[in-house]
């Protein structure tokens, strides 16, 4: 059995003799109260500086609730980037209702992509 343990996303620097690390204990794990006189919210600057009269109540001033995500009203883009990365949520709907009707979501007059690029390249004949 091995005496290492692995921390982090990898690497050789990632990993600690298990018998050398101390162990971590509930109490290790609290959200430490603000300490200082002065206490900081938001993102920065002076109208979010406030005295620190209740520790408990700063503390739960600075914790930020996560931002959710609006429905994209137009063209939204996943993936590093490219034409294939592109898509319109409302037409990922539209053909997500026709498969469940068991019709298509693809227009058999509309050119594909490899047509396009051909007409593109080549121009129209």
């Amino acid at each position: 059995m091995s005496n290492l343990q692995s921390s982090g996303r990898g690497g050789a620097g990632n990993y600690v003799d298990k018998t050398s690390t101390t162990p971590i204990n509930p109490e290790d794990l609290q959200t430490p109260t603000l300490k200082t006189t002065v206490v900081t919210t938001g993102r920065g600057g002076t109208g979010n500086m406030a005295k620190n009269l209740d520790p408990v109540e700063a503390r739960k001033r600075q914790d930020v609730e996560p931002v959710v995500r609006r429905d994209s009203q137009g063209a939204s883009h996943i993936g590093r980037g490219g034409n294939g990365n592109v898509f319109n949520p409302k037409d990922t709907e539209r053909a997500r209702n026709e498969a469940e009707k068991g019709g298509s979501a693809v227009d058999d007059k509309s050119p594909t992509w490899a047509e396009k690029g051909k007409a593109f390249l080549f121009g129209k004949k």
